[in-house]
């Protein structure tokens, strides 16, 4: 089964069956709460009725959101050897790249036998494939991964 199902099926019990956490003040509540509560006085006013357990639920993921150093994105590799120089190439290759693109990370992974340069962090396809056209004019064996990028705040 599914961990983030597993999870969120044990909170939703744990928070249904203890009430372990009482009835809040506003300044206790999440952001999204608060700004959903104001009223400007050009738009409507919306009024959220639920139960405390799904906004104690909605707490617990922005808190787990924040802990988290990864997400799910796209990365570009341009390169990837097994040879005995394959480290020193990478490393060279890297600095290359970087004196080239100096706005996109560049990251040297080894995975035995190889040494890869894979570049970016890209949270949709559509912006990776965009950056690789650029990319791909100076190494044109580029092509995209998936992989879990950095999160940038």
């Amino acid at each position: 089964m599914n961990k983030k199902k597993i999870f969120w099926g044990l909170a939703l019990l744990v928070l249904t069956v203890t009430g372990i956490f009482a009835q809040e003040t506003d300044a206790a509540k999440p952001q999204i709460f608060i700004n959903l509560a104001q009223n400007d006085g050009e738009s409507g006013q919306i009024e959220m009725i639920q139960p405390i357990q799904v906004e104690n639920l909605l707490k617990m993921q922005i808190a787990n959101n924040r802990l988290q150093k990864k997400i799910p994105g796209y990365r570009i590799q341009i390169f990837s050897q097994s040879m005995q120089t394959a480290r020193q190439k990478a490393e060279e290759m890297r600095r290359n790249f970087m004196r080239n693109f100096p706005d996109i990370d560049a990251y040297i992974e080894h995975q035995s036998p190889n040494f890869k340069i894979i570049v970016g962090d890209f949270r949709t396809k559509n912006e990776a494939l965009r950056e690789k056209k650029k990319i791909e004019k100076q190494y044109p064996g580029a092509f995209i991964i998936s992989d879990m990028i950095e999160i940038f705040q």
